[in-house]
């Protein structure tokens, strides 16, 4: 396949999104509209200021700046806003389904109340699909900023919005935030039928994917690049079939890893690990979305055209999708492997 049409290929692989926070889709010009509409004053005189400032040595340094975005938030309208943009702006990437952490902690703690957090973002959500055709389910995620009674009372006052919640996360920094804190919350969440992921091995040591794998019974783990320097953890998360949410822009932009080549991918997928590729927090590293990070790991690694299909495979089984859904989009991968002739040309099933 020819570098041309390998790009083409690339970029119509039915896309599935499981690790983007919409806070950290925030572009500039909308927060400064929002708020102005909402009278909140925030240290920048202009969007491009936020730009030169989201030039990050750590991801503490990032959260500092990623936080202080979300203070802008007030109303229902403000939320729906947030998710029509992001929808919109990944509406010719051929994203087909997504499953969106938002980060109530932050809002609620301010005095917003969780319905109008999450019925903005569920009005958006159903006007994404009419629009868009994306799909998209929303991931309740805690903060391990907060304490974990804060956690617990947040998940307790989202119970009545069940409908709308598809699972729970974690995040925020790991630094002295080992999973063993976090056990009767992970219980609760599951209790309730929630689907369940964290982040883990970001930052922190590969015990602690281990921990969030055993401890807390994550389905998914979001970044996960602690574990490579342990094999037995890297074995753990492919028998267990614990699929590893990565986003490979975001990893070296925070420091997380040197370069894309230097990351895990390529330890994970010889290790048959369930991986995809995700944009984490976009607006904050360049504008860089899925696609951006498609290409982003195409031009420095050069994937094979099998390793394309592995991965976008495993984006559709590592979702929590219902079956209808699961079948189409298997169907629109199926598609394309038509398309290209992959069983005839590569041998791909």
């Amino acid at each position: 396949m020819d570098k041309k049409t390998k790009l083409q290929f690339i970029h119509d692989l039915p896309k599935v999104e499981l690790h983007m926070h919409l806070e950290g889709s925030l572009e500039p010009e909308l927060m400064f509209e929002i708020a102005k509409r909402n009278g909140v004053s925030i240290p920048f005189e202009s969007p491009e200021e936020i730009r030169k400032a989201s030039v990050f040595n750590s991801l503490q340094e990032f959260l500092d700046l990623y936080y202080l975005g979300h203070t802008v938030f007030r109303t229902r309208s403000d939320f729906y806003d947030l998710i029509y943009a992001y929808f919109k702006r990944v509406s010719t990437s051929n994203l087909r389904h997504a499953e969106l952490f938002f980060e109530a902690q932050e809002h609620t703690n301010r005095g917003v109340p969780l319905e109008e957090i999450v019925m903005g973002l569920h009005e958006g959500c159903v006007q994404a699909e009419k629009e868009f055709g994306i799909t998209s389910d929303l991931i309740l995620c805690l903060l391990r900023h907060f304490p974990p009674e804060n956690m617990m009372d947040l998940l307790k006052q989202a119970v009545p919005f069940k409908k709308y919640i598809k699972g729970v996360g974690m995040s925020s920094s790991e630094a002295g935030c080992p999973p063993s804190l976090y056990v009767d919350i992970f219980k609760f969440a599951k209790d309730q039928g929630w689907h369940v992921t964290s982040h883990a091995g970001e930052i922190g040591p590969p015990e602690y994917v281990r921990d969030s794998i055993e401890l807390l019974g994550i389905e998914r783990c979001d970044h996960g690049i602690g574990a490579r320097s342990d094999p037995e953890i890297v074995k753990l998360l492919a028998d267990k079939k614990v699929g590893v949410t990565m986003c490979p822009i975001s990893n070296v932009l925070l420091k997380v890893t040197e370069s894309i080549p230097y990351s895990p991918i390529r330890q994970y997928l010889d290790a048959n690990c369930k991986i995809c590729f995700n944009s984490d927090d976009p607006s904050y590293f360049g504008s860089t979305y899925i696609e951006e990070n498609y290409d982003a790991v195409e031009k420095e690694m050069g994937l094979s055209v099998a390793e394309w299909v592995k991965i976008a495979q495993d984006a559709i089984d590592m979702s929590w999708v219902e079956d209808d859904e699961r079948n189409k989009l298997q169907g629109e991968l199926d598609a394309v492997k038509l398309k290209y002739k992959l069983k005839e040309l590569y041998g791909i099933a």
